[in-house]
């Protein structure tokens, strides 16, 4: 069974292309329509673009034995989607997409309550400027929980190779723009939110106080938050990004390596 192939085909090619191209348009947008200015962007961003190098290595380990299982479940339609006989396309790539991203939303409501991983996941949240280079900022032991928890709930489901790569790369756009450091207009963003995850709400779980930071935990749709009573609604202008416990620090990468193993306030 070839997996090179799967990290080298053209789709995938293009797919990261304009991953990285949306990300470099939102991060120059930031220099003209950012809501915080008086930072050092440049500094910033490369201490957080740095939890890319222990990402990439194990996104790539991990990735290969994600792909090798789910195309062996593919060759012998294994999974749930088989199981209840959803094999059209279209009914793998709706049923997919609603099942990930709500196994996503459990994943981090998880990730903010259950105190043995909290500290990995509150390296994410340290972050006192809130900009693209914060959908980077990820501890490698929050990586490999994640992407467990990705394998897990896709094997359970067992859908096309395709539709997984598809609904990742979506995942990664929906990550940049709602980390970004602008705003949609207020009114905008506020319809939207009624059934996708915008920036304003995304920044709202990023305000340093709870109930805020524990709230709004959706990854592509709201639904969730609605459903189960986690949506919050912040005026914009009242958001201030970090933890309560670490906000007066500005932490270099090595720091936040060591973070949740020697701040025992977390």
């Amino acid at each position: 069974m070839q997996i090179l192939p799967h990290f080298t085909n053209g789709q995938d090619i293009q797919q990261l292309l304009i991953c990285i191209s949306v990300f470099t348009i939102c991060w120059n947008l930031e220099n003209i329509y950012g809501v915080t200015k008086d930072y050092k962007k440049w500094g910033h961003d490369f201490n957080n673009a740095l939890f890319v190098i222990p990402g990439f290595i194990l996104q790539l380990v991990l990735g290969y034995l994600f792909i090798k299982i789910l195309l062996i479940e593919n060759s012998h339609q294994v999974g749930v989607l088989h199981y209840f006989s959803l094999d059209s396309t279209l009914e793998q790539l709706i049923g997919t997409f609603i099942f990930l991203d709500f196994t996503y939303y459990i994943y981090h409501f998880l990730m903010h309550k259950v105190k043995l991983v909290w500290p990995f996941h509150a390296v994410h949240h340290s972050d006192t400027v809130l900009n693209v280079s914060t959908s980077l900022r990820e501890h490698p032991v929050e990586t490999c929980i994640r992407l467990g928890h990705y394998m897990l709930a896709a094997c359970f489901l067992g859908p096309a190779f395709w539709i997984v790569t598809l609904h990742q790369f979506v995942q990664i756009i929906s990550k940049i723009v709602i980390h970004s450091n602008f705003r949609l207009p207020e009114k905008i963003d506020k319809y939207l939110s009624y059934v996708i995850l915008t920036p304003n709400m995304h920044h709202v779980h990023h305000h340093y106080v709870e109930p805020y930071t524990d709230s709004n935990y959706g990854d592509l749709l709201s639904i969730w938050d609605r459903m189960f009573g986690t949506f919050t609604y912040l005026d914009r202008h009242e958001v201030i990004f970090g933890l309560d416990k670490t906000i007066e620090r500005s932490l270099k990468f090595k720091d936040l390596i060591k973070l949740p193993f020697n701040d025992k306030t977390l």
